[in-house]
Parts: C-alpha cells; sequence; structure tokens
C-alpha cells in the first residue's frame, strides 16, 4: 500500500507561565492508504495533541507532515448533534458547511443512514435516539463529504460495553468497505488489538513512538470476532507490556 500521510520528526511545545511543555517529540511516522491505524498511550501521554496536529486544529512546533492531495475529517468523542436538526439534516451538516449539499450526496447520505439502520429515524430528533444510534449519526455526519482520512478521538468512550462492541463492529465494517484510511485514538488496549491493522504504542510524556505492531490475526474478521482469534491475547499482551505504567 502506498502512503498517504507521512509524520516526519514531529514535536511540539506548550508554552505556559511556569514554563516550556514537550508534549511530542521526533514522531516519524507513515500511514498507508486505506488502513486503519491505532494510537495508544498512557493517559495524558499526548496521542490527542498528536491527532489535533494531523487535523490541524493544532500546529506543530516543529517537524514536517507530508500530505497527498484528499480531504480529511474528525469525529469527536462527544456526538456534538444540534438538538434542534432531525437526524438527517444533522447527518449532512458537513456537506452544508463545505457548499456541497446536492441533492446527489443527500442520497448518499440517506444510503448511509440505512446501512446503519437508521433509515426510519431520518426525521426524528436526537432527544429521541439512544447513546449507540448518536454515535451513528455522528460516523455518518463524518463520512458523508467522502473523506479519505478520519481520525476518530475515542469516539465510543462514553457508551456502555455492549453497545460498543456491537457500533465497532458496524464502524468497522463500513469503513473497510469505504476504504477509509482511519486513525483512531483509543486508551483501549483490546477494543484497537481488533479493530487496527498496526498499533503505534507511544510512550510517557514527552511522547515517542515506542512501538509499531503489525496485527495479523489468523482469521481477521469482525472487532468482535477477532477478539476470540487465537492470536489475540498475544499482541494485547505485547501492547500491554510495552505501555508506561
Amino acid at each position: 500500500m502506498t502512503n498517504i500521510l507521512t509524520i516526519k520528526n514531529l514535536t511540539k511545545k506548550y508554552h505556559t507561565p511556569e514554563g516550556e511543555t514537550l508534549a511530542i517529540k521526533d514522531i516519524t511516522l507513515n500511514i498507508k492508504k486505506g488502513e486503519i491505524i491505532g494510537i495508544v498511550g498512557s493517559s495524558g501521554c499526548g496521542k490527542s495533541t498528536l491527532l489535533n496536529i494531523l487535523a490541524g486544529l493544532d500546529k506543530e512546533t516543529s517537524g514536517e507532515i507530508i500530505k497527498t492531495n484528499f480531504k480529511d475529517a474528525y469525529m469527536l468523542q462527544s456526538d456534538a448533534l444540534l438538538p434542534w436538526l432531525t437526524v438527517l439534516d444533522n447527518a449532512c451538516l458537513g456537506l452544508k458547511l463545505k457548499n456541497i449539499k446536492t441533492d446527489e450526496n443527500i442520497e448518499y447520505v440517506k444510503k448511509l443512514l440505512k446501512n446503519f439502520g437508521l433509515e426510519s429515524f431520518m426525521d426524528a430528533y436526537p432527544s429521541s435516539l439512544s447513546g449507540g444510534m448518536k454515535q451513528r449519526v455522528a460516523l455518518i455526519r463524518t463520512l458523508a463529504i467522502k473523506p479519505d482520512i478520519v481520525y476518530l478521538d475515542e469516539p465510543l468512550s462514553a457508551l456502555d460495553y455492549v453497545t460498543r462492541l456491537m457500533i465497532t463492529d458496524e464502524i468497522h465494517s463500513i469503513l473497510k468497505k469505504m476504504k477509509v484510511t482511519t486513525i483512531l485514538i483509543s486508551h483501549d488496549i483490546a477494543e484497537c488489538t481488533s479493530f487496527c491493522d498496526r498499533i503505534v504504542v507511544l510512550s510517557k510524556r514527552p511522547a515517542v513512538v515506542k512501538n509499531i505492531y503489525d496485527i495479523k490475526l489468523k482469521k481477521p474478521s469482525t472487532p468482535s470476532k477477532n477478539r476470540k482469534d487465537e492470536l489475540f491475547n498475544y499482541y494485547y499482551d505485547l501492547i500491554w507490556s510495552d505501555l508506561d505504567k
């Protein structure tokens, strides 16, 4: 696979009244087209800082980010649905903001809503949806602009365990079917191991790349089935032992 995004010696420093804080240091990483890559590390190590820089929400202090010509989209931890808009209008919000809310693109969003089991809720409002359904709408809003890369910052952390497992299978299926390059930030090693093609382990702050693992399960499938793969625990234990605790 060809690289869609290359990160070279990325460093981020924050200046506060107390002095200078080094958040991430000399991170070098290649992101391959169509892969799902997970980034894990101890709490506060700089995972979200890295994602924010890649998404253009923050600026690196030094280093280089080489991007091919692609569209990207960011899915936040919260669903951030607007309560006064219907499910369909919420899902089309990105299209509206980018001034590409055409009939063709609206039909595309409706197809995504149908694929996610939300066809009968298009005219409903967020208050009538469960947490899992809201996250589905938020993902569809992210995918509506047909991005080449999506950034996911612990998008399911607010959901209960059973709902997370169910939604994770759905999200994984859609991302793979659409061949969307995905960068996932998560504190959940099991989620990453079952969901991702590769996992990057960051050290405690200042974050550096400690290791990168290619997840090669015996019979790759949906995340819920991957958890039962005979190599799942092998990778889980490797990554867990690598974390700074």
